[in-house]
């Protein structure tokens, strides 16, 4: 990643930056969309409403996808900098997006190792039920199943190969409720956290819809994402 350059119009910041891979420009778009918003140390206040485009350039890309900002709180902070409280957006404008989905899609059509293509999401789950669990987060997902990353330095006991595993999360079309069964599992190592994967099971048409949706970013639940997440009899209790 590296920023290509700012532009200040009255009103209006305009900040570019490129990616080298489709993925990583999604991986910062979920992220920055699921997280709803971003502080930023600035040397220069500006004033709230003041509205933010953040351009998301990747090559080959005919127009960039945008994301929409809108500063909503100014606080000075000492040795004259101010803290920014920027909002984010998607926006109305889905040309950029959608061609980029397209084309991670094509990438990873011909890889023989899967059969659907993932996309990247960056959304914070939690084992809701079990005191002290570990946050987890999903870092890709597709129609077949999805990965996830532990923030601890060793899987918890409850994910092993063959667990059952639930996730649930709410969209803009209602919730979505994934199940299935964890199918491998990396134990990480000194910088690498432990990370599982999860094949998922039949899977019911309207669960199905919401999916699609869901990759094609045309029902992102509302900010800040969060997702729930059971493993084991919780998660057969609780399946749909």
């Amino acid at each position: 990643m590296s920023e290509s350059g700012t532009k200040q119009t009255l009103g209006e910041v305009r900040l570019k930056v490129a990616y080298k891979k489709p993925e990583d420009l999604l991986s910062e778009y979920t992220r920055s969309i699921g997280r709803g918003g971003v502080t930023l140390h600035t040397q220069k206040s500006l004033p709230v409403g003041t509205r933010f485009v953040f351009e998301l350039h990747n090559p080959g890309l005919a127009k960039p996808v945008e994301v929409l900002g809108e500063v909503v709180r100014s606080t000075p902070q000492p040795g004259d900098r101010y803290l920014l409280t920027v909002k984010y957006d998607p926006g109305q404008d889905r040309g950029g997006l959608d061609t980029v989905l397209q084309r991670i899609f094509d990438l990873q059509e011909y890889e023989k190792m899967r059969r659907h293509a993932r996309i990247p999401l960056n959304l914070p789950a939690a084992e809701e039920e079990t005191p002290f669990a570990p946050l987890f987060f999903v870092r890709d997902l597709s129609r077949g199943g999805v990965g996830l990353e532990v923030e601890a330095p060793a899987l918890p006991t409850s994910v092993k190969v063959g667990m059952p595993f639930l996730l649930e999360m709410e969209l803009s079309l209602g919730t979505l409720m994934l199940h299935g069964e964890v199918a491998w599992t990396s134990a990480g190592g000194a910088e690498v956290l432990p990370t599982f994967g999860v094949n998922f099971g039949t899977l019911r048409p309207d669960t199905v819809e919401r999916l699609e949706k869901l990759l094609t970013l045309a029902a992102m639940p509302p900010p800040p994402w969060r997702a729930r997440i059971c493993f084991g009899i919780d998660a057969v209790m609780r399946m749909p």
